[in-house]
């Protein structure tokens, strides 16, 4: 069976999430020789190419006007997607995996939300198959998606460990992006930029140190607002503004903590990758959290004041609070891993059907 796995999106998503998640679908299938896997995209990293087909000969990375013209010569094909379509494979099983919503983040524009929201309902409404990635998605889904719920199923998917990384490469990597410091990652809404800088002011002034904030942004005018924003500011040297879709895995391993005033199930996968390497979350609690989800890390309101100030502070002087914040994370991934799957739940791609 030929499994085809699109790694484009009409969607606003991260490629590094799309990426990994087509890892963990290789390896969940690996146990299958019945499956050979064509991973379909133009401009897959090669680092991602090499981990696609490491010691996998079902594995074929293809192009996308190949794939176009290999789906219309077969008769036995799936496709698996992220919001995406293949031309020519009509005539076979398209399954969805929906890893954002339209304008989850509201910042696209009306016309082009409207836009959006029409193809993802087209998508759910031809997929063979539409899944959760896990509870958080499935909250999410359910409280909007109700007349197309009976479309969704859960998905049996378990995250891959993502690659670890030495320290020379740590030490690298914070070269590069902070120019050596230790850094904060801040996941951030523009319109709370201003009031996380002045909470990091205070933090600089109790402590002369050289710990530093790197703010991700979910678009690139998001940061330019940043930037403008950023004009004059006392500890500029130790700000750094990018978008979601320049972050590397490098840059979560290296983190010291990692701060969500904005997170939805689009964001998830960021934190189970975060803690695998130890680093610690702190959350908003004005984020719609999920029960299950709400030990991933420290939850609290960053609206109050001084409340991330103080944090910052216990964060940076206390490595043994920030460990036991850390290892909680780890021992809520793990539960989390070991819950039963639910009652019609899919494993792809093991069980998906032609």
């Amino acid at each position: 069976m030929r499994l085809f796995i699109l790694t484009e999106s009409d969607f606003d998503i991260p490629a590094l999430v799309i990426y990994q998640k087509i890892v963990d679908i290789i390896v969940a299938g690996n146990a299958s020789a019945q499956i050979h896997f064509y991973i379909v995209g133009d401009h897959i990293p090669p680092h991602f190419q090499e981990v696609y087909t490491a010691n996998e000969s079902n594995v074929t990375i293809i192009k996308t006007r190949e794939a176009q013209q290999l789906v219309s010569q077969v008769t036995n094909a799936m496709v698996v997607h992220f919001g995406a379509t293949l031309k020519g494979s009509e005539s076979f099983p398209h399954y969805f995996i929906p890893l954002t919503y339209p304008n989850i983040d509201k910042t696209g524009s009306f016309l082009n939300n409207i836009r959006q929201q029409h193809q993802f309902n087209k998508f759910i409404k031809k997929a063979a198959g539409v899944f959760y990635v896990n509870q958080w998605a499935e909250a999410f889904f359910s409280s909007r998606n109700k007349k197309e719920g009976s479309n969704f199923q859960h998905a049996v998917l378990p995250g891959v460990v993502p690659p670890q990384y030495d320290w020379l490469i740590l030490s690298e990597t914070k070269s590069d992006l902070t120019q050596g410091s230790n850094y904060f990652l801040c996941f951030m809404q523009s319109e709370n930029f201003v009031a996380t800088l002045k909470e990091f002011s205070h933090f600089k002034k109790w402590q002369q140190t050289t710990m530093a904030m790197v703010f991700v942004f979910d678009t690139y005018t998001q940061c330019a607002i940043a930037d403008d924003l950023l004009k004059g500011y006392k500890y500029k040297e130790s700000i750094f503004i990018k978008c979601i879709h320049e972050v590397k895995m490098e840059w979560i391993a290296a983190s010291y903590a990692i701060f969500w005033g904005h997170i939805n199930f689009n964001k998830t996968c960021w934190i189970q990758w975060a803690i695998h390497y130890d680093v610690p979350h702190l959350i908003d609690e004005k984020n719609n959290i999920p029960e299950s989800w709400l030990r991933a890390g420290e939850v609290f309101s960053f609206d109050i004041s001084t409340s991330l100030s103080d944090h910052f502070k216990l964060y940076y002087r206390d490595e043994v609070y920030r460990q036991a914040r850390a290892n909680m994370g780890s021992e809520w991934l793990s539960n989390l891993e070991m819950i039963a799957p639910a009652n019609g739940s899919v494993k792809i791609p093991v069980d998906l059907k032609p």
